[in-house]
């Protein structure tokens, strides 16, 4: 980028939400806007395996409102990452076409090994530079990507086909089905140096460590480096799997859009942290759109 600066928006397509940032970059570098969030739900697919038309009318309907609210902003780069439900679905591309249409953007489909990448740039910068090694999870609405690296980039990154949305109905037949669903999935981690933290990135981690600090309102700052425990996770879905419905609602920290599918996002982060004997892990707000900002400057 040439100019001096910049107005930056990207646009999140996720399998649970759609999601915006919007950012300046100067002198001093970014000054980031709060992140805006639409339930879309996209990745909830038929049963052939394609994007619903009511989720797709949904989620144009969102891309119409963030399309204002770029305008708005003056933003001169519209940046969209498309996620695991769109590069799934069989008519993800003419959906990406219609969403195109809508909000006009820079549309970017990437792999879930990318999406690790991109997670893991974002997050690491919130810690110090120095030699140590860090581990990445995000759990998403469709997919769950783990990766590897340092300051200086990823080295072992995996994308597994395992969400909140995804796993839903499976965890909702019983407290041990998500266990038996993800532990096929994970492979032994090749950490090659000194080792850090882990730290979880998304919906599912930020979400329980709101609720975990009781928040009535969602406070980015306070999110941020927080520590969340295997012990902490656990009560906290236990007490979650015997609301009703109804009770969900009144808990703080939890958005409605996340209620039904709260516990088995979480329950793939307690089996990943029990498959790799991790006691706890370290909540980041930053995450994939802020590694996407970071490429685009450099």
């Amino acid at each position: 980028m040439s100019e001096s600066t910049k107005k930056l928006a990207i646009v999140d397509l996720g399998s649970n939400s759609f999601r915006l940032l919007l950012g300046t970059y100067g002198k001093t570098g970014w000054q980031w806007e709060p992140k805006r969030l639409w339930g879309t739900r996209l990745g909830k697919r038929g049963t052939d395996g394609q994007l619903t038309k009511e989720a797709m009318t949904r989620s144009l309907a969102a891309l119409a409102e963030i399309h204002n609210v770029i305008e708005a902003y003056g933003a001169n780069q519209v940046v969209g990452v498309a996620t695991s439900a769109i590069r799934e679905a069989s008519n993800g591309g003419d959906f990406m076409e219609q969403a195109v249409a809508i909000c006009p953007m820079e549309a970017m489909v990437i792999s879930g090994e990318e999406e690790a990448a991109l997670g893991f740039e974002g997050a690491v910068t919130t810690f110090p530079v120095d030699h140590r090694h860090y581990g990445l999870i995000d759990i998403g609405g469709g997919s769950t990507e783990i990766a590897l690296g340092t300051h200086e980039g990823t080295y072992w990154q995996r994308s597994y086909p395992m969400g909140a949305v995804r796993l839903k109905e499976r965890s909702d037949e019983g407290p041990q089905e998500v266990w038996q669903e993800t532990r096929p999935w994970f492979e032994p981690l090749p950490i090659a140096g000194p080792f850090g933290e882990f730290i979880a990135v998304g919906g599912t981690a930020t979400t329980l460590a709101a609720m975990h600090l009781k928040m009535e309102v969602y406070n980015p700052g306070k999110i941020q480096g927080h520590q969340l425990s295997r012990e902490v996770i656990e009560a906290m879905l236990l007490e979650l799997r015997y609301m009703t419905p109804e009770e969900r609602l009144t808990v703080p920290g939890l958005p409605a859009n996340r209620a039904d599918i709260i516990v088995a996002g979480g329950e793939i982060l307690t089996s990943f942290m029990d498959w790799y004997e991790i006691p706890h892990v370290i909540v980041s707000e930053r995450d994939g759109m802020e590694g996407m900002a970071a490429r685009l400057v450099k």
